[in-house]
């Protein structure tokens, strides 16, 4: 496409219309930016902080304040002569970049400017700030001095008009009164002197000494009080309560009581002098100690006088359950030995038995001993109560192990009717076996069969004889009786598989008949299977011939006969 000149002259028209509109408003931007950076300069710079600074110049101060004073001035003027000048020129450097149309440079100096001015009004804001609470300071220290010095008021009276309350700690009240007043005399020297700073300092140091005065007048009247009723009087109950006790034959072997108590009264003594130079947590310390210490010797006699209680309704208690176990052993020793009679033993009863004779006699001779310190009137009843609670202890363990064994032995007895009873179930099953066979009409047993039959029947005739002895054997028996049940149960299953096998073989001789004379092989089959049923007696293998033969020639044979014999038996069941 060709560009006449009259297109090319319009196209540098349009261009130089865009370039003009575009560096117009940029310049348009530049100036309003500047103006806002000016306004803001100006805002700041109208923070009335020289008018702070000739207020605070015309007042008197001194010490810290004064230097206090010379600071904040250092700062304003580091303000005005460098840091305002600095922005002024940064934004006039920017007018004359803008007019000049150099835009970039216009806008790195407008950067520059608005960085040093954020920074500068934090420091001017900080400036007007700390003039502020300078010049505020003597108001607040007033307030605050007014403040403290009903506070001060308040608790001289309470020390001048209750005094009583205080006891010996009054000296050291008083003198922290004229502490106080002292400080409070500097404190009006400092501020005559316009040293505000320093007398805001005098009077945290005023109001931290009165706070622990006001809490030594609360706490230091209910220690003195708690010393006095709680533990002074706990330990005047203590030695009244001991001496009563000693008039009553009580014992505290290895205890003085009386000489414990002196050591909690020299413990309070020590509380009670620092409460007087108002120390109250070492005194705080001291009187928790008394304190676990008054109640562990409450606690002692305590222990004392329930312990006596304790003895004094056991004792003939336990005498009482002595003649009880007493009389239980004795009839225990008549039991084993009515038992040996008809039994064998194997856990030496009857040793066991004087065993536990002898640990009776031996336990009573203990508590013999122990009643006998009772009316010697030297008894420490917390001992004793141990060792009758171990007596008694002792003494239920043993009666618990003579009962077990009486009451282990009289089982024996049903222990043997219940081998009887079994003894006739094995007979009873061992002949319903014989009949059972006797009923198939069988050519004969197996050699293997008759072993465990004459074996069953050999233990059955064992086992009878061992249960009519004069004396028999449990253990053996029940042995025994475990090694038949075996044994028979070995001869059932045997012959279950008999009968089965022996039923089968017929069932399935009849079967095949049906195809002896179309397969030879079958009829050789039956004649082997009715020579091993026949003359061997060997039922089982019998069976294994024939029906693999009938399978050969009738899958579905085998089967048939096996559910036909299962529905006869279950008949047979029912």
């Amino acid at each position: 496409m060709n560009l006449t000149f009259t297109d090319i002259l319009f196209i540098i028209v349009i261009l130089f219309l865009v370039a003009s509109g575009v560096i117009f408003y940029l310049r348009t931007q530049r100036a309003k930016e500047i103006r806002e950076l000016e306004n803001r300069k100006d805002e700041m710079m109208s923070i009335s902080i020289a008018d702070q600074l000739f207020t605070l110049k015309n007042m008197d101060l001194a010490g810290q304040t004064k230097r206090k004073y010379e600071s904040l001035v250092a700062t304003w003027q580091t303000l005005t002569n460098f840091q305002f000048t600095e922005i002024e020129a940064m934004l006039v450097g920017a007018e004359q970049y803008s007019e000049q149309m150099n835009l970039m440079k216009a806008k790195t100096a407008l950067d520059e400017a608005r960085d040093l001015l954020d920074e500068t009004e934090v420091q001017v804001h900080d400036l007007h700030d700390e003039l502020t609470a300078l010049l505020k300071i003597s108001e607040d220290n007033h307030e605050r001095n007014e403040a403290l010095l009903e506070r001060y008021n308040t608790a001289r009276k309470s020390i001048m008009n209750h005094s009583f309350d205080y006891g010996p700690a009054i000296e050291t009240l008083e003198k922290n009164l004229q502490y106080l007043e002292l400080n409070f005399t500097r404190y009006n020297e400092l501020t005559t002197a316009g040293d505000h700073i320093e007398a805001d300092d005098m009077l945290d140091t005023i109001e931290a000494d009165l706070g622990s005065l006001e809490d030594i007048l609360e706490k230091l009247p209910s220690m003195y009080n708690k010393i006095k009723k709680d533990y002074e009087d706990a330990l005047e109950d203590i030695l009244d309560g001991h001496q009563k006790m000693l008039e009553s034959h009580f014992n505290f072997e290895g205890v003085d009581v009386p000489e414990k108590a002196e050591e909690i009264q020299e413990k309070l003594n020590e509380a009670k002098n620092h409460i007087k130079n108002a120390d109250l947590v070492d005194a705080q310390t001291l009187m928790d100690k008394a304190d676990r210490e008054i109640n562990s010797l409450y606690d002692f006699m305590e222990a004392e006088i329930e312990a006596k209680n304790y003895v004094n309704t056991h004792i003939n208690q336990l005498r009482t359950r002595f003649e009880e176990v007493r009389e239980n052993n004795r009839y225990a020793g008549i039991e084993v030995d009515r038992i040996a009679q008809s039994y064998i033993l194997h856990e030496n009863e009857v040793d066991q038995i004087g065993e536990l004779t002898e640990q009776i006699n031996a336990e009573y001779g203990r508590f013999t001993d122990t009643a006998g310190t009772i009316e010697s009137d030297g008894a420490v009843f917390t001992q004793v109560a141990e060792q009758l609670s171990r007596i008694e202890k002792n003494l239920n363990e043993y009666d618990s192990k003579q009962q077990k064994i009486v009451k282990d032995l009289g089982q024996l007895n049903a222990r043997e009717r219940e081998a009887k009873t079994n003894l006739d179930s094995y007979e009873l099953d061992l002949r319903n076996m014989k009949r059972r066979l006797e009923k198939q009409h069988l050519p004969g047993l197996s050699s293997n069969y008759y072993e465990i039959f004459y074996k069953v029947t050999d233990e059955i005739e064992y086992l009878s004889k061992q249960l009519n002895r004069v004396r028999i054997d449990m253990v053996e028996i029940e042995g025994l009786e475990k090694q038949l049940a075996e044994n028979l149960n070995k001869l059932d299953e045997l012959t279950e598989s008999t009968v089965d096998s022996a039923t089968l073989t017929e069932y399935m001789i009849q079967h095949s008949n049906r195809f002896r004379f179309d397969y030879p092989e079958m009829d050789q089959a039956i004649h082997e299977a009715e020579y091993l049923f026949y003359d061997e007696f060997r039922y089982d293998e019998a069976l294994n011939v024939i029906e693999k033969a009938l399978y050969r020639v009738d899958r579905e044979g085998p089967t048939q006969v096996r559910r036909m014999y299962q529905q006869e038996k279950q008949n047979r069941v029912f």
